[in-house]
């Protein structure tokens, strides 16, 4: 299944949060990653719906990923038009 990313992160980043972070200039539309919202998150191969947990002043995102695959979890991301 090819999904489209909403946010491009690495995993293996990890912060004093213990959660995986990013950037939200990052995002295909940065206006979707709010705290609360799910996205599809990762890079390559290495994908899956995730939460965004927060968004700080300076632009900082942390995601905590959902268990299970992507299409288990699509539910959650909401309208996927044109995905």
């Amino acid at each position: 299944m090819s999904a489209l990313i909403d946010i491009d992160v690495d995993w293996n980043t990890m912060d004093d949060t213990g959660l995986p972070w990013t950037f939200v200039d990052q995002a295909a539309d940065p206006s979707k990653i709010v705290a609360g919202a799910y996205v599809v998150a990762g890079q390559g191969t290495a994908i899956a719906v995730a939460e965004v947990v927060d968004v700080d002043r300076e632009g900082v995102v942390h995601l905590r990923a959902v268990p299970g695959s992507v299409a288990e979890n699509l539910a959650l991301v909401g309208d996927r038009a044109g995905a």
